[in-house]
């Protein structure tokens, strides 16, 4: 259900299914910073949308390392080289994305990068 149920005419919010994209913006911010102003950001989209209760930023740098756009999987892979948690689904998504043609070549080398860091320190 990507599709506009209901539109807010009268004050009521917006029935849509919630994405990480509206999310996108945050990071654009260092991650230490984007985890401060995400419950604002939260709160700005829960006037307008009905939200899932946990929203967190690792399913944010996921689908910015999705989206096969060059600045956001740039945004999330800069997040990741600075510190950013990297668990074993990260790791798995960054092997993808080191073997992902649709990504520019410097952008795969920094996933590949990542994954050989993961395994010296994980």
């Amino acid at each position: 259900m990507n599709a506009l149920v209901s539109i807010a005419a009268s004050g009521e919010k917006m029935n849509e299914e919630f994405s990480y994209v509206w999310l996108l913006p945050l990071l654009e911010k260092p991650f230490e910073t984007a985890a401060l102003d995400l419950p604002d950001a939260v709160r700005a989209l829960s006037k307008k949308y009905t939200l899932p209760a946990n929203i967190a930023l690792q399913p944010l740098v996921i689908t910015a390392l999705m989206s096969h756009s060059e600045y956001w999987s740039g945004l999330a892979l800069k997040w990741l080289e600075d510190g950013f948690p990297i668990d074993i689904p990260l790791t798995a998504l960054l092997a993808h994305c080191a073997e992902d043609k649709t990504l520019s070549q410097s952008r795969r080398h920094r996933a590949r990068r990542l994954v050989g860091r993961k395994k010296l320190w994980g």
